[in-house]
């Protein structure tokens, strides 16, 4: 089917509800219509930048969902700093797990806990990585957190294999998406129905009890389009995870005419693993790092989720869209409860600083942190989350004047419900178990916005004034909870609520000074929600908790000469009147005064820094039949506490932002099929509580985190007359021993050196 000519190019198109008073949209929602080839393809994640009408001759894809788009070159036009992970550096870097891509982008800090990305800790310019909470994390578009608004942590990530691409905005275009604004916005694009029928697979083996497959298979039949995927893992790892997960993508679309579609995509996710919060202690770590004690704990995640867009074309100057979206999350932890020191009970097991089992030597027992005290209970955390929500969203391209612009308007209802229990078992009878705590948190949130871009100079100079405004409202019941250290059922039942209301400016500026080099700035307000379950305190009262709130800044440049050279270099300022760190099991140690870092308004941070992203080509410069880029990222972050915190952390520097960040990657293809790439990492030291402390403590949980490099390959062949590669990759090998973190409860050891073995191939 051909899908019409069409006069009109859209990027970051946005649904349109004149209707409704508020609009709001993600930008890497985007759609891109082909232009000829002889068309320099010009735009930005904020902006559409129309020269004129220009005859597409190819079928239009009004179904992708997209922040930048398919090629780095295209990013000469964004008016801010971002990034893209393509499909052919993955292939080349055959990363497992999405926490190895993204530690190649600039201004990203991952912060790894069990070895291939369960639960992603990412942070950005310095921000706090826990659970990626200050980062909104996107797939094709739509919010992935168990509850963006309400609880916006990741205990679920895309599984990197049947990702096409990543994008990564930050800056002023941060006013397109929400509800976190502070960070930036990472999208996972996934594949698309193909045009005609292909198939594709792929196996590997390795150490760690590394055991990996998928296949897919997709065509386009007529109208209708569709794609089927499936990947399947195991994975012992080095602490004893036990790793075993199922991961089904349906994807489908079909045309309804030339000028609209509607798409339908369904997702499963299934997991069983023996993760856990408990890390080492500083002479276990010393003793062996590799051990786990926590051999009870267990963690299930299962994930359903669903969305639905119809796309219309109408005339030659709107693009409406429309996106139904939502998924349902089980997360039931079961955890062993354990002490740092002797209080008193009957132990399970008492584990050494040596990692042996002293539990009928109580004369053995020490009470000086570097012990585990396994309690005979466990306390299973079991979750359970509903988000649903729904997007009308447009583009107009118009003239005023002599000027050109571009309208977006848009609005987004959002609505999320979870429960949550704490329940106490024995660990010798599962059976005999009692509820301890049970409660239920909603939200439901309104937002939008509306942007205008001025496209001056002959569309040299583009200005995008905009506006975001959020609207959440939340509450919180607690049906049971401890009354006197004795679980009650609480008649009538706890409840408060709470509503907090954002209004989110930014200004981006970009300006072209030839077609190889652009400049641009921005300004916005960052803004993020403080979580329900911090805002409403057990005992039902309201703590009164404002948003986070940052001003934050950009300036920059980048150059893209041909497919030799591309480089980008940004100073950044994130100025916050109010950022909460709370001391939660998750935020990580939080140092030996407790009293140091308290939930409330706590305030002023500085964090300013440069990021650069250089990548060089000799072999491209000179003409030859192969290739060999050379790419490195580098990061400076200097990030301190301000007068609003206790006078006894000013000045301090935030946990978990490494001053020093370098990534590097040579890479080598050939006609011949013959491929090879080499990846490095540096990371300077950083301090893991609030206090900086300098010496490790025998507990684990705070102490200075020393600098490491990491060094990785892969060495591919692709076969003569087939379309199937074989190819052998190591991870860390020098095998190096770090620390990756001391949180969420204690010290959690690097991964050791893997290599493993594959073959990929597909017709």
């Amino acid at each position: 089917m051909t899908h019409g000519k069409m006069k009109l190019r859209i990027i970051f198109p946005l649904s349109f509800l004149l209707l409704l008073p508020l609009a709001t949209v993600h930008a890497d929602d985007a759609i891109i219509i082909e232009l000829d080839d002889d068309e320099y393809d010009e735009y930005d994640d904020e902006e559409v930048i129309p020269d004129e009408t220009v005859e597409v001759d190819q079928p239009y894809d009004l179904g992708a969902i997209e922040v930048i788009g398919q090629a780095p070159e295209q990013l000469e036009s964004v008016p801010g700093s971002a990034s893209v992970i393509t499909e052919e550096q993955l292939k080349s870097q055959r990363p497992i797990s999405g926490n190895e891509a993204l530690r190649t982008l600039p201004g990203v800090h991952v912060r790894d806990e069990e070895g291939i990305g369960l639960r992603p800790n990412i942070g950005i310019r310095g921000l706090d990585p826990s659970r990626g909470r200050t980062l909104l994390v996107l797939e094709d578009g739509v919010p992935i957190a168990l509850a963006p608004y309400g609880e916006p942590e990741l205990y679920y990530a895309p599984a990197i294999d049947r990702i096409e691409r990543i994008e990564l905005v930050k800056g002023s275009g941060s006013v397109l998406f929400g509800p976190q604004t502070i960070g930036g916005v990472l999208n996972y694009i996934t594949h698309d129905p193909p045009e005609e029928f292909e198939a594709n697979a792929e196996f590997r083996l390795g150490e760690l009890g590394y055991l990996h497959g998928q296949a897919s298979v997709g065509d386009t039949v007529g109208d209708f389009g569709y794609r089927l995927g499936v990947v399947h893992q195991r994975f012992e790892g080095a602490r004893n995870l036990n790793l075993d997960f199922t991961d089904v993508t349906a994807r489908t679309r079909y045309y309804l005419s030339d000028t609209s579609d509607v798409g339908l995509k369904l997702h499963f996710y299934d997991e069983s693993s023996d993760a856990t919060y408990l890390g080492l202690t500083t002479p276990q770590l010393e003793a062996n790092p590799r051990d786990n004690f926590a051999v009870n704990d267990h963690l299930p995640v299962r994930r359903f989720g669903l969305s639905a867009t119809h796309n219309q074309l109408l005339g030659d100057n709107i693009l409406l869209q429309t996106t139904a979206y939502g998924h349902h999350i089980t997360r039931n932890w079961d955890r062993q409860d354990f002490d740092r020191a002797d209080q008193g009970r009957d132990y399970e097991r008492v584990i050494s600083g040596q990692g042996t089992d002293i539990t009928d030597s109580p004369e053995d027992w020490r009470d000086d942190g570097s012990q585990v005290f396994f309690r005979e209970t466990m306390g299973a955390r079991n979750r359970e989350f509903y988000v649903g929500g729904i997007e009308p969203r447009a583009t107009m391209d118009y003239t005023f004047g002599s000027v050109d612009n571009e309208l977006i308007v848009g609005t987004r209802l959002h609505g999320e419900l979870t429960n949550e229990q704490r329940v106490i078992s024995q660990v010798d009878d599962p059976g005999d178990s009692f509820v301890r705590d049970d409660e239920q948190r909603r939200g439901v949130a309104l937002a939008g916005y509306a942007q205008n871009r001025f496209l001056l100079m002959e569309d040299a100079l583009r200005i995008s004034p905009g506006i975001r405004v959020e609207s959440f409202w939340s509450s919180r019941e607690i049906f049971r909870t401890r009354v006197e250290d004795e679980p009650t059922d609480l008649d009538p039942p706890r409840e408060n609520s709470d509503h907090v209301v954002g209004v989110i400016p930014g200004l981006g500026v970009s300006y072209s000074v030839s077609d190889e080099i652009t400049l641009f700035s921005g300004v916005h307000r960052g803004f993020s929600p403080p979580r329900t379950k911090d805002a409403v305190t057990t005992d039902g009262d309201l703590l009164e908790l404002d948003a986070e709130f940052s001003i934050n800044y950009e300036l920059g440049v980048r150059t893209h000469l041909e497919d030799w050279l591309a480089a980008e270099i940004a100073g950044f300022v994130l100025d916050f009147s109010n950022q909460i760190i709370p001391p939660a099991e998750a935020a990580g140690a939080t140092g030996a005064d407790p009293e140091v870092s308290p939930l409330v308004n706590a305030g002023e941070t500085t964090q300013f820094g440069v990021e650069t992203d250089v990548t060089f080509d000799v072999a491209a410069l000179t003409d030859l039949d192969f290739r060999l880029p050379l790419t490195v990222a580098y990061t400076w972050v200097h990030a301190e506490f301000g007068d609003a915190w206790d006078e006894a952390i000013v000045g301090n520097r935030l946990p978990y932002a490494p001053e020093h960040r370098l990534s590097s990657s040579l890479a080598f293809s050939h006609l011949i099929g013959l491929s090879a790439q080499v990846n490095g990492l540096f990371i300077s030291e950083q301090y893991t509580d609030l206090t900086n402390t300098e010496e490790p403590t025998n507990d684990g949980l705070a102490g200075r985190i020393d600098p490491y490099f990491l060094l990785d390959a892969r060495v591919g062949y692709t076969l003569p007359n087939w379309d199937a590669t074989l190819f052998v990759a190591g991870k860390n090998l020098t095998d190096e021993t770090y620390i990756s973190s001391r949180a969420p409860r204690g010290i959690q050891p690097g991964a050791p050196r893997q290599v493993f073995v594959g073959i990929s191939g597909g017709i």
